[in-house]
Formats: C-alpha cells, sequence, structure tokens
C-alpha cells in the first residue's frame, strides 16, 4: 500500500540532502522518492499522512541490548560487572518461555516509544530462543538476534577458586558442546534468517575470552559459510583487560585477531579497556564500537574511549544494555549521556562530541553494526521505510534554532506518534498496533510474584559464589 506523508521536516541523514521540508513516497516497504516541492506533488496513495506539524527522523538501532531483563526492573545494579553477573545470570535462568515473550514486548514497547526500530538482542538463553523470536515476529520489530556461544566460565578465566560443590553447579549450568551450539545456529539461519525481512541471526560470541580457541574456529566458519554478522562484548573491565593480557599472548584483542574475526562484520559493546594501538587496528578493519554509556556508568565498568574512536572516524553505534545495569531502553537518554560525559574527559571544547556525532550513530552507525547501512539509517530513495514521526508542537520545539541538538538533548520519546517499519505503521495515533500493550504490562504484573519465588530460588548459588569472586576483585584492584 501505498503511503504519502506530505509537507514535513524531514532529517534525512543524508550528506546531500540535509534537512529538508518536503514529502516521503513509501511503497512496498521502501521509500520511493523524496520530494522537495511537496505543495506541487500530486500522489495517488491510499494513505496521505499530513505532516505541516511533523518531524520526520530515521528509525534509530539498539546496538546492544539484552530483552531477557525487561522483568529484571529494580534488582541488584549496585555490583561491578563480575557479580553482578552472577545475580543477572541466576535471574535470566529463572524465567519460562512466557516471561521471555512478556520480557521481549516490554522492551519492544519502550524501544518503539522512543523512536527505535530495531535492535540487536545479545541474547543468552537458548532453550528460550523460540519464545523470543515469535514475540519479536508478532511485534513487527527489526531485530539482529544474536543468541550467545560460550564456554570458558568467568571463574577459569579469572582464576576464581570456587569450592568444588560451588563449581560443579557452575560447570553443569545450561552447558552446551560446540556441536549443539553450532546446530543450534544452523537451525536459526534456516528457519528465521532474513524472516519477513525483520529478523536477522547474528553470531554471539558471549565474549572472546568466554570462548575456545574450538568455540571461535566454529565461529568464524559459520560467519564465512553463512555470511552472518558477530556480535560481542569486549573489554568492559579493567580486570578482564588485565586477565586477558596475562592469559593470551597478544591479549584479547589479538586473541580475535588469531581467529580471524576483526572485520566489518564485527561489533563489540563497550570496548572500554583498549589500548591507542587496539584502537586504531579494530577501527582500520572496519570494526564497529557499540557504546553503553548508561551501563557503564553503573556497573562501573569504566568510560569507553569516545573521543578517540571519533577522532579515527570509526563507525560507533549506541547501546541501552540490560534493564538491571542501565536505564530505560530510550535512545533519546543515552544519546545525551554520551554527549555530557565525553566533554569531562577533554579540556580542549572544540574535540566535545556534538548531538550530530551521537545521532549519526543512533541511525547510520546503527544500521552499519548490521551491515544495513545502505539500506538503513537515512531516509533517501531506494531505503527501507523505518521512519519515526515527531509531534512538532511541543515545548521541545516551540522554536528551532538546531533542530539535531534539541533532539539530542530535549527530546524524551514523549513526542512520538507514529513509528513505522518496512513501511508498516507499528505505532500509529499513539497506540502500538501489533500488540496489545495493556494486555502485556497486565500479564506481566499478574505473574510478578511467582517470577520473584522463583528468582529467591536461583540466587542462593550467586550468593554463594560472591565471596571467591570478591577475592579476586579486590586483590585485581589493589595498588
Amino acid at each position: 500500500m501505498r503511503k504519502y506523508i506530505q509537507n514535513a521536516t524531514i532529517v534525512t541523514m543524508d550528506a546531500a540532502l540535509g534537512i529538508v521540508q518536503g514529502s516521503i513516497l513509501i511503497e512496498n516497504g521502501i521509500i520511493q522518492e523524496v520530494f522537495l516541492d511537496p505543495q506541487s506533488m500530486e500522489v495517488s496513495c491510499a494513505e496521505i499522512i499530513d505532516g505541516s506539524s511533523m518531524i520526520v527522523i530515521p528509525g534509530m538501532t539498539n546496538a546492544h541490548y539484552h530483552s531477557y531483563s525487561n522483568l529484571l526492573k529494580g534488582t541488584t545494579s549496585n555490583l561491578p560487572l563480575e557479580l553482578w553477573s552472577l545475580f543477572s545470570v541466576a535471574y535470566g535462568y529463572s524465567l519460562d518461555d512466557q516471561d521471555m515473550e512478556l520480557a521481549v514486548l516490554l522492551g519492544v514497547i519502550e524501544m518503539i516509544r522512543s523512536g527505535i526500530t530495531c535492535c540487536i538482542d545479545h541474547f543468552p538463553h537458548h532453550q528460550r530462543i523460540e519464545a523470543a523470536l515469535r514475540a519479536y515476529e508478532q511485534s513487527g520489530m527489526r531485530v539482529g538476534f544474536a543468541p550467545m556461544m560460550h564456554d570458558v566460565p568467568d571463574d577459569c578465566f579469572l582464576s576464581v577458586q570456587l569450592p568444588q560443590n560451588i563449581k560443579k553447579q557452575f560447570h553443569s549450568a545450561n552447558q552446551r558442546t560446540i556441536e549443539e551450539i553450532k546446530d543450534i545456529y544452523m537451525s536459526l539461519v534456516k528457519q528465521w534468517h532474513r524472516k519477513n525481512g525483520r529478523i536477522s541471526i547474528l553470531l554471539g560470541p558471549n565474549a572472546p575470552q568466554r570462548c575456545s580457541s574450538e568455540m571461535l574456529k566454529m565461529c568464524k566458519k559459520l560467519s564465512e559459510d553463512e555470511g552472518l554478522y558477530v556480535h560481542t562484548h569486549l573489554l568492559e573491565t579493567k580486570i578482564q583487560k588485565l586477565a586477558g593480557d596475562h592469559q593470551f599472548s597478544k591479549g584479547i584483542i589479538g586473541w580475535l585477531e588469531e581467529h580471524g574475526l576483526v572485520s566489518k562484520k564485527l561489533s563489540a559493546a563497550h570496548s572500554i579497556w583498549l589500548e591507542d594501538s587496539e584502537i586504531a587496528y579494530l577501527v582500520e578493519n572496519g570494526v564497529t564500537f557499540v557504546h553503553n554509556p548508561a551501563s557503564n556508568m553503573i556497573l562501573g565498568s569504566g568510560k569507553a574511549p569516545l573521543n578517540k574512536f571519533l577522532l579515527l572516524d570509526g563507525n560507533v553505534a549506541l547501546g541501552t544494555d540490560a534493564s538491571n545495569c542501565g536505564i530505560s531502553h530510550n535512545m533519546f537518554e543515552i544519546m545525551r549521556l554520551a554527549v555530557m560525559i565525553h566533554r569531562l574527559e577533554e579540556t580542549n571544547y572544540e574535540k566535545w562530541p556534538q548531538p550530530e556525532h551521537v545521532f549519526k550513530m543512533a541511525t547510520i552507525g546503527g544500521a552499519k553494526a548490521l551491515g544495513d547501512d545502505g539500506r538503513r539509517g537515512k531516509i533517501k530513495k531506494g531505503f527501507i521505510a523505518d521512519l519515526v514521526l515527531i509531534n512538532k508542537n511541543s515545548t521541545v520545539f516551540s522554536g528551532i534554532h538546531d533542530l539535531v541538538s534539541q533532539l539530542v538533548f530535549y527530546e524524551n520519546g514523549s513526542d512520538i506518534n507514529y513509528v513505522m517499519i518496512d513501511g508498516n505503521w507499528i505505532l500509529k495515533d499513539g497506540k502500538i498496533t501489533t500488540f496489545c500493550e495493556e494486555e502485556v504490562i497486565k500479564k506481566a504484573q499478574e505473574r510478578f510474584e511467582d517470577i520473584s519465588e522463583r528468582f529467591q530460588h536461583a540466587l542462593r548459588l550467586a550468593v554463594e559464589a560472591k565471596p571467591f569472586f570478591e577475592k579476586v576483585i579486590y586483590s585485581c584492584y589493589q595498588p
């Protein structure tokens, strides 16, 4: 069905066009034309939208995200990553299929309402994959779905001396062989990859140090054979850097390099504890850095060297990470944080990140992380019609001096009334069209007590293991 958004303010993200007053013709999910003289165009369409009071931006990409965590708001978030993970894993493995479907849809609600049309879901729970994908299919959301792979537990990598009874439980929980993980991926590629044009399967190493050489070799081969992109956590904490330099002859980056995974197909979340030479090497090879400013601060992991990525013209995307180590899945909040915190470290104000930098990360940078540059991230003829329509009759836009700056510093998603994915309305007149938002929230509330009871049982192992991880962490950070 042809749709025509008429006489809107369009933030095209196309260098040749910039911000224009014009109209957008959409057919079969594709932008057919961007007209710059809207008053003279007469287009026969099934649906014409008056855009005179609207700003249209490209749909944004949340390039690092964990859907399961949407049921974990308010749980443990006052610990560093290695301790936090003990609890987050326990919470996550307590969830059943229905919980996971609700978790996915709760995240979709937050993301759609803040202008996010695509996410990379780094998904750790293999037994819940089908439930999650069914929910994504129902929602109409675009997703790069990256089931995690790992076979080296943190206690092994960090040399944590766990008692045998705790160690046995840790190593037996949901452990899969490399062949089993490969079979999961092959099945997903066959059944879900490129399904409806919205669901893509990515390879998801949990982190390089959590994968054996055999696991990373399997990852590389699947990437080559099936053309799959790769998404991973990378050097998120100082202890990972120290232990990685000790364990691998060329550090964790060298471990990735040794297995042929450093390429434009790789997106690396966090990327905090990198040396300058490693940053240059990754940029040179086209790796996308996924910046997660909220979770980096909440878990005390450190501050990513964003200014260095930008100086070298590296591709940067943005992520909200997990609900229990981040804030809401609101890309406007993440853009604001990314602009502000990196001004603190730079005394030369001419080198400060600017609103246009982070807006590019949220649109073009995120699309590139999935190999969709040239297809998404801009409002341009031939691009996919993933669009966000923002009401400009609000206090944010009572006077427009610098539109991108005002979007980044003042918008919060409350002015978004329409969201389109693949040319279809997912949010229309402020209402989600693909599922009942109120019903999802109600079901989640009804299941809360049962979920909480399951959490308490699962947390026992995390509580028992915590002192042994603490000992290693404290020794690492002692002067």
